[in-house]
C-alpha cells in the first residue's frame, strides 16, 4: 500500500503489472470497481472478480523448499491458467522458478489469439542492475556488495522502469526485470535468481549457458 494517500497510486498498486508475477494482454487478473462514484461510496474499491480457483502445492526436502501455485484469473478472458513453481536452496543463494501457462479447459494446447504475457520482478531502487550482453540476463548488485545474476535462459529479458510504492517518504523510481512472450508459441518460461561467486562471475562475462543447463524443477 503506498504510503501517500492518492488514489491513482493505490490503484496502480493493486494492479497486476505491479507485482512481481505475469500478467496477460496488459490486463489484471482481478477487476476492481472503476466508477469514481461508487468508489467514494463505497469507501474504496472492492473487487469486482478475479481468480475463484487457485491451488498450492508445498515440498520440503533437506536441500530445499519447493513451492508450486496457479491461478484462473486469466481463464474467462483468455482460457489461460497461469501456473508458477519457485524452488528456494536450502543455503538461501539460489532461487529457480518457472511459469508456465495451461489451457484453462484442459486441452493440450493453448487457442486464444490472445496470449501476450509480461513476466515481471519489480526491483528494490538501492539495487543496482545491469543487462548482460548476451540479452538473457542481468547482474544484480545489492548495498552491502552482494551480486546476484538473474538468468532467463532461452528468453530474451528487458529492463525497464518501476515505481517503488513502499517508502514512507514517498513513491521512488526504480526497475523491473521484464520477459515478454506469446504462451502458444512459449508456454513455459525458467528462470534464475542466483548468489554470484567470483568463478561464477567470469563464467557469465565468458559465455551462455547451454540449454540442456535449464534447471529442473521439482513437483
Amino acid at each position: 500500500m503506498p504510503a501517500m494517500s492518492r488514489d491513482d497510486w493505490r490503484s496502480h498498486a493493486r494492479s497486476t503489472a505491479a507485482h512481481s508475477t505475469v500478467t496477460f494482454n496488459d490486463t489484471s487478473s482481478a477487476r476492481f470497481v472503476a466508477s469514481g462514484a461508487f468508489r467514494r461510496l463505497l469507501g474504496g474499491a472492492p473487487m469486482l472478480g478475479g481468480p475463484s480457483h487457485v491451488s498450492v502445492t508445498r515440498e520440503n526436502r533437506p536441500d530445499m523448499i519447493a513451492v508450486r501455485a496457479s491461478h484462473d484469473g486469466y481463464a474467462d478472458d483468455y482460457g489461460i491458467v497461469h501456473e508458477r513453481t519457485v524452488v528456494l536452496a536450502a543455503d538461501g543463494t539460489k532461487i529457480e522458478g518457472g511459469d508456465v501457462f495451461l489451457a484453462a479447459d484442459g486441452s493440450t494446447e493453448i487457442r486464444s489469439t490472445r496470449d501476450a504475457f509480461a513476466v515481471r520482478f519489480h526491483l528494490h531502487p538501492a539495487v543496482k542492475a545491469n543487462r548482460l550482453s548476451d540479452g538473457h540476463g542481468v547482474m544484480l548488485m545489492t548495498p552491502n556488495k552482494e551480486v546476484w545474476t538473474f538468468n532467463a535462459h532461452e528468453d530474451r529479458v528487458e529492463l525497464e522502469d518501476s515505481v517503488y510504492l513502499s517508502g514512507t517518504d514517498g513513491p521512488r523510481r526504480a526497475a523491473q526485470i521484464v520477459i515478454y512472450g506469446h504462451a502458444r508459441r512459449t508456454p513455459r518460461v525458467i528462470w534464475t535468481l542466483q548468489q554470484a561467486t567470483p568463478a561464477a562471475l567470469a563464467a557469465t562475462n565468458s559465455t551462455r549457458r547451454v540449454r540442456g543447463e535449464e534447471p529442473k524443477l521439482p513437483l
